[in-house]
């Protein structure tokens, strides 16, 4: 079985689900993997806030998926989704997980900073996105 990918989840998010597993470059995924894990619904974040001292939705989501779904040749796309899919400011696709989990950790802490969308949209693909840079040197 393998390790779930680390995801840094700030205060004010709900994690509605998570199957975004670690695939190593060394490690690539086999067909049952690509059946089992990388399908379009992989992770899930719902913003959430209090209201009247109860937990509530509160608005933006954070979706990642595999696209298309268990094809070999497809890619993760990161979306931030507002408005129940009538407003995808940000998406950011690749095939390298580790360079997803990099996006996913700037696009949650720039929201969190109350970044607007534009900016992190302009920094996820910005070809010096630290990210990229890494994963570009190293193949």
């Amino acid at each position: 079985m393998r390790d779930l990918m680390p995801v840094r989840v700030p205060a004010g998010w709900a994690v509605v689900f998570n199957l975004f597993i670690e695939f190593p470059i060394d490690q690539p995924p086999t067909s049952e993997e690509y059946e089992a894990y990388l399908g379009e619904d992989i992770l899930s974040l719902q913003r959430v806030g209090v209201n009247d001292g109860r937990w509530e939705v509160a608005g933006d989501v954070i979706d990642l998926g595999w696209y298309p779904g268990e094809d070999p040749s497809g890619v993760y796309r990161l979306c931030l989704v507002r408005d129940r899919w009538k407003d995808v400011p940000v998406t950011f696709e690749h095939r390298d997980c580790y360079v997803i989990q990099k996006a996913l950790d700037t696009l949650l802490r720039m929201l969190s900073e109350g970044k607007r969308a534009e900016v992190i949209s302009r920094v996820l693909t910005d070809p010096r996105f630290p990210g990229l840079a890494q994963r570009q040197r190293r193949n």
